[in-house]
């Protein structure tokens, strides 16, 4: 299973590495993919995950959540 978030605030690399970290503690989380320019992160699951929750562990890195599909 894979979402696709839309995220507003990642200016550089850093802001790449940022989220994916906050992204891969979530448990049930097999891997991340963070696109700088286009926006958004493309996590792909073991298990079904809450949008609330990869939601939240975003915007406690300090980023904007606009779209999770």
């Amino acid at each position: 299973m894979k979402k696709k978030i839309t995220i507003e605030g990642m200016t550089c690399g850093h802001c790449v590495m940022h989220i994916e970290e906050a992204l891969k503690g979530i448990c049930g989380v097999k891997s991340v993919k963070v696109d700088l320019e286009g926006k958004a992160a493309t996590v792909e699951l073991a298990h079904e995950v809450a949008d609330e929750k990869l939601k939240a562990a975003i915007e406690e890195a300090g980023y904007e959540v606009k779209h999770v599909e």
